[in-house]
């Protein structure tokens, strides 16, 4: 492949998914000139664990980050993905998320939370990587130092057990009887056939979870799954003063070459003070749909936020210019909840 068409290619895959250009530059040498550039998983296993870990990054990365999530830059490939964290703190609260553990409920039965058989398979100098038992899959993390990641391991840890819970991811090579018991009722949300068929949505999202600052500019980013799964929800909140670029988030998303399968189904100017704007995709076959829901939000800084806060204004300050989403009929079915 000619440099010019590496290169080309390379700020396209950085576009997606955040990377570094070096590293994006490497990454699409590396792959056959017709390969996809963002591709999708090559085992079922493989994304239905992404979509479960996209959920989790949900519930648990809701602190304000420089990049969103916590997340600087991801490397998806056939066969896995590897997530690149920014820092300490978002380190600690994505491995409370996604390393599975018994928590004691106050009445009813123990629950699991994370990712149910997941265990740590092997470890390097800056990370780890997580696989699930019995299966070929594969989630790596690549953060601060091999230090940071035992630490924050150790810290998790010891919280679960002094909390009466149980790391279950330091049993082995072996499920841990709840955990199998678990597993055997089908506990798990991602067993839920519509899940099953929506996965492809939020295992995609997070292979493209660069375009949340790479082409989008909020200064956080929320959201949760409702109806099983079908529906995807993502809270891109702005500060004042910044553009929304709804129009170009939704060019990147539904892009034919890069994109996902969604197709622009309505959208709702947001009014300040009033209304949430809105913008509702879906795919053509109806098996899964994404809500992008936009706000202005002026957050208080305090001191010992200041610096993080200066950090997502640099990152946000740099994409100017915004294009107009086409007029479209008025939107019924693009209500808070689907």
């Amino acid at each position: 492949m000619p440099a010019t068409q590496i290169s080309s290619r390379a700020r396209t895959y950085a576009l997606y998914t955040g990377a570094p250009h070096q590293t994006a530059y490497d990454a699409v040498a590396a792959v056959q000139p017709n390969a996809p550039l963002i591709p999708a998983p090559a085992l079922h296993g493989q994304l239905i664990l992404e979509s479960e870990a996209f959920y989790w990054i949900l519930n648990t990365q809701r602190h304000f980050f420089e990049y969103p999530f916590g997340i600087r830059y991801v490397q998806p490939t056939s066969h896995g993905i590897q997530l690149h964290l920014e820092s300490n703190a978002s380190l600690d609260s994505l491995l409370s998320g996604l390393l599975p553990c018994r928590s004691p409920m106050r009445s009813g039965r123990d629950e699991i939370y994370g990712l149910n058989g997941v265990r740590i398979c092997a470890r390097t100098d800056r990370g780890i990587e997580l696989r699930r038992l019995g299966q070929p899959t594969s989630i790596r993390l690549t953060g601060p130092s091999r230090r940071a990641f035992q630490k924050a391991e150790s810290a998790l840890a010891e919280r679960i057990q002094s909390n009466g819970g149980e790391a279950c991811w330091l049993a082995g090579d072996a499920w841990t009887p709840y955990e199998k018991q678990w597993d055997t009722e089908r506990q798990p949300i991602a067993y839920e056939s519509t899940w099953r068929d929506a996965a492809w949505l939020p295992s995609g999202l997070l292979r493209r979870l660069g375009l949340l600052h790479t082409v989008a500019v909020p200064q956080v980013v929320t959201g949760h799954e409702a109806r099983l799964g079908e529906w995807w929800v993502l809270q891109l909140e702005h500060d004042s003063d910044t553009g929304l670029r709804r129009a170009e988030l939704v060019q990147a998303l539904t892009d034919p070459h890069h994109g996902l399968p969604l197709e622009l189904c309505g959208h709702r100017d947001l009014t300040p003070g009033g209304s949430l704007g809105l913008v509702l995709l879906k795919s053509p076959d109806r098996t899964a749909a994404l809500q992008l829901r936009y706000d202005r939000i002026d957050y208080p800084i305090r001191k010992d936020r200041a610096e993080m806060f200066a950090a997502i204004r640099r990152r946000t300050s740099a994409l100017t210019g915004e294009a107009s989403l086409p007029a479209m009929p008025a939107m019924p079915g693009c209500s808070a909840t689907g």
